[in-house]
């Protein structure tokens, strides 16, 4: 069998990732490479509305190295996707025609829905989505904008020092926290969390890699030591501890006081970051739509239950609902 390579290329907010995968085996997707590049594109679109020439340069000339790297490994197809931080630029569709001119890689945009929905067949940057299930079933799913490098950029704005940073992010979240719960949640009780995001995942990840159980589930405590250990500890120790750059500490704070305030409204016990990404949900979408996967997984009923529980919500009519429901399937 010949070997089927295929690229997801994630433009995000704070860094490009590309990953390739192998598509060659029956109904199995195989990671076989990851590179990442750190390229902050979110600062300059949420504070000007533009990313500077600076950041375009860079960019670019990081695509140029992704296609290479793909022609390497003989890739068939790729999908590249922009997200918000491309996506609220003020002339989204000239810097796209930029970019294809200059690297031969189209990149599309996502929008915040279709986003999000590949981020659950995974299973961050601008905003955060939060998504109910009820015994497999989804039964909502609400974008808030809280994104970390949104709120990055606010307390920047605000100068807000380290002290004050815990504080103002938990009054933003708690904010609209509690408008989700009183619509969303009621009577409902909240196990677990999921998270997707490329700050806490990757240390639940490697925590779990350290205990040798390969399962990324962190309850209370671990959290309260990490959220101990981002408070008292230095930005150097840390990304030495963590892994990670020096320059991605202050958002894996950020990251992990949301999470925390989140748990705690939802009186969830236990946090499972699977270590997937937005890349992983592209692959899926690719193979899934030419049939090289089978996924056991009815996503499609997903969007109808979330839509019936819309309707149902806002008293809409079962009628319409259900003959819509038979047009569409």
């Amino acid at each position: 069998m010949s070997v089927k390579t295929f690229a997801a290329i994630d433009v995000g907010s704070f860094e490009l990732t590309m990953k390739i995968f192998d598509l060659s085996g029956k109904n199995t997707m195989r990671e076989i490479d990851c590179i990442r590049q750190r390229i902050d594109l979110g600062s300059d679109t949420y504070a000007n509305g533009k990313i500077s020439n600076e950041k375009m340069d860079d960019l670019c000339h990081t695509l140029k190295e992704f296609a290479q790297i793909m022609e390497s490994y003989k890739v068939i197809a790729y999908k590249a996707y922009g997200t918000s931080a491309i996506r609220e630029t003020e002339n989204t569709l000239i810097l796209q025609d930029q970019i294809e001119q200059r690297t031969g890689i189209r990149v599309e945009i996502l929008s915040n829905s279709e986003q999000r929905f590949l981020d659950y067949k995974s299973i961050g940057g601008g905003s955060i989505q939060i998504s109910l299930f009820d015994k497999d079933t989804l039964v909502s799913t609400q974008n808030l904008r809280l994104g970390v490098l949104r709120l990055q950029e606010l307390l920047n704005h605000l100068n807000a020092g380290s002290t004050q940073m815990e504080q103002l992010v938990d009054e933003l979240a708690t904010a609209q926290l509690d408008d989700y719960k009183k619509l969303y949640l009621k009577d409902r009780e909240i196990k677990n969390i999921i998270i997707v995001d490329d700050y806490l995942s990757p240390w639940a990840v490697r925590k779990a890699h350290e205990r040798g159980d390969g399962n990324a589930m962190v309850d209370s405590k671990a959290f309260d030591q990490l959220m101990e250990a981002l408070r008292t500890r230095g930005t150097t120790e840390l990304a030495k501890r963590m892994d990670i750059a020096e320059e991605k500490v202050p958002l894996v704070y950020i990251s992990a006081v949301l999470t925390k305030r989140i748990a705690e409204l939802m009186g969830a016990a236990l946090i499972w970051a699977p270590g997937v990404t937005l890349c992983d949900g592209i692959a899926y979408e690719y193979a899934e739509q030419n049939k090289l996967l089978r996924g056991e997984h009815d996503f499609a009923e997903d969007i109808i239950a979330c839509a019936m529980n819309i309707s149902k919500r806002y008293n809409g009519s079962t009628r319409r609902a259900d003959t819509l429901e038979h047009i569409t399937t």
